[in-house]
């Protein structure tokens, strides 16, 4: 029995595995109004938390509106073509406001926007699968120059033309923490399932004012269920537990031997390197078991 709960953990964190690192980038636009520029700080700090929970602080980069220009992103997209390869994950968040005058969308920032001609050239230089979560109005204008088939594109309308601010990024901000989005209960939330979770809660919204939508949101890409957003509960708990903390402590630090071993994967025998990946993934398997029981004995 233990063997078979072993098997199961260790498939489920085989996609984050295969992925040895993962790279966070998280933009927030100007909000404009008090309203707009507190809800965005609040959708940030959310996605920068859930993101520490799956990646090492150095791997998640957040510009915060009105600190970063254009120029500023474009030279940090720049420096990442250097550091990823074709095995690493980008995910990359738009949290703001977006235009689009029938011909260009903009992301709006202080100082010159970040146009969707901007974006297609930033991520296009940079190796791996990537994901980008747009939230702003008009995001469903940039679905021609970003689609690509490594790249799954989360946008918060389905045209520019949709052009009121939106709602769908709240939702899908709350989806990173809560339960009912985790629809198979693996205590992860993957883009697909945030996706639903925050779509389902747009439609809810308008059916229950009895308005007519101003924004459709929209789902492109392949590998939307195999991209993990959020693990839920750990983190929470570990705030106010010092087992849970060392527990947690030693899941980076062998999350970090994992990525180590990858990168070393070239001067190893092949015999060897799928060995000492069996071993650390036992080893990780385990680890989430106590995980889990130090969840139950803090949850009763």
């Amino acid at each position: 029995m233990r063997a078979r709960r072993l098997v199961a953990v260790m498939l489920m964190f085989l996609p984050l595995l295969a992925a040895a690192e993962l790279q966070v980038v998280i933009i927030e636009g100007l909000g404009g109004e008090p309203r707009y520029a507190e809800q965005f700080a609040e959708q940030v700090s959310a996605i920068e938390s859930a993101a520490g929970g799956l990646t090492s602080s150095e791997r998640v980069s957040v510009f915060r509106s009105g600190e970063f220009t254009r120029d500023s992103v474009i030279a940090f997209f720049t420096q990442l073509e250097n550091r990823m390869q074709s095995g690493d994950r980008l995910a990359v968040y738009l949290v703001g406001h977006g235009s689009y005058d029938d011909h260009e969308y903009k992301f709006n920032i202080a100082g010159p926007d970040i146009t969707d001609g901007d974006l297609a050239d930033m991520l296009d230089g940079v190796a791996g699968g990537q994901l980008v979560v747009n939230t702003s109005s008009s995001s469903g204008a940039t679905l021609d120059r970003l689609k690509g088939d490594e790249r799954t594109l989360i946008l918060a309308t389905r045209s520019g033309a949709e052009r009121h601010a939106t709602r769908f990024g709240n939702y899908f901000a709350a989806a990173l923490s809560d339960p009912s989005a985790d629809l198979d209960k693996n205590r992860m939330v993957t883009a697909e399932e945030a996706f639903g979770f925050a779509e389902r809660q747009v439609a809810d919204f308008y059916e229950r004012n009895g308005q007519l939508a101003t924004e459709h949101p929209r789902l492109e890409g392949e590998q939307a269920a195999r991209f993990s957003l959020a693990r839920l509960g750990a983190a929470r708990q570990a705030a106010s537990d010092s087992q849970m903390r060392i527990l947690l402590a030693r899941r980076d630090a062998l999350n970090a031997e994992i990525e180590d071993l990858r990168l070393r994967r070239d001067s190893m025998a092949p015999d060897d390197y799928q060995s000492e990946l069996l071993n650390n993934m036992f080893e990780l398997a385990t680890l989430e078991e106590e995980i889990e029981r130090r969840e139950t004995e803090l949850d009763n």
